[in-house]
């Protein structure tokens, strides 16, 4: 190869640097967490635990620790251990707080882009669920069948039972954003539950739907699930809005 051709190639390429054990780790890390191994929510194991599995020294754990938190991955909490931060909190969450608020109109309209996503992530989990994200899910239906019992589905159950479908989707991003969406609107579950279907009728409605979707994951017939979460969601999003606008 000429000298000139040399020159003009030698752009293309970049120094090879030797990778640190610690970043190797943090890698290996953001990679489970990627693929929805680790939650929003959830403790990593201790750092002798890492260290351990990893066949690396405790002080490359922590060190890849930090690097994640200091990347707003990882946070360390009281007690020590890190957990999983909501990736998408820091960036949307606290300036929607200041307009959201207790306004029922604001609530309204992020409970209708709720609809929105949680139609399409009711088809994603029928096509990509496992056998232990369904058995969840089918726990958390049981539990509202129990609550139905007893006169009440507490909103605490439909929460969790919406947040196992969003990571059955297995679309990490979606499920660090539906769960700060769900942080919103936390607010109107509970208002739904507690003052807007307060009829026992109401709530026989809800279980059933729920019981639609769930039937559907399990069928794996996505266009079933779709259709399902859709007029659960339509459902909940018109008896919301004549609560609104009676107030």
């Amino acid at each position: 190869m000429s000298q000139k051709n040399h020159e003009s190639h030698s752009h293309l390429f970049l120094p090879i640097r030797p990778e640190r054990v610690s970043e190797k780790v943090a890698g290996q890390l953001k990679k489970v967490i990627s693929d929805g191994v680790f939650r929003v929510g959830d403790r990593l194991p201790s750092e002798r635990e890492l260290a351990e599995r990893m066949g690396v020294s405790r002080p490359s754990v922590r060190e890849a620790l930090q690097q994640l938190e200091m990347q707003g991955i990882l946070e360390t909490v009281r007690g020590g251990g890190s957990i999983v931060k909501n990736l998408t909190e820091q960036q949307i969450r606290s300036p929607m707080e200041v307009f959201l608020g207790d306004d029922p109109q604001m609530v309204l309209e992020v409970t209708e882009v709720r609809a929105f996503m949680e139609t399409w992530a009711a088809k994603q989990a029928a096509l990509h669920r496992t056998e232990d994200e369904l058995k969840r899910i089918q726990a958390l239906l049981e539990e509202m069948e129990r609550d139905l019992e007893k006169g009440r589905i507490r909103y605490e159950i439909d929460f969790k039972f919406h947040s196992e479908i969003a990571a059955a989707t297995h679309n990490t991003f979606f499920v660090h954003l539906i769960d700060n969406l769900h942080q919103l609107v936390s607010y109107s579950i509970k208002v739904h539950r507690e003052q807007v279907f307060t009829a026992r009728q109401d709530q026989e409605t809800i279980f059933r739907h729920h019981l639609r979707v769930f039937k559907a994951i399990k069928d794996r017939n996505s266009a079933e699930a779709e259709a399902a979460m859709g007029d659960h969601l339509r459902f909940v999003v018109e008896e919301f809005k004549r609560w609104a606008q009676a107030r």
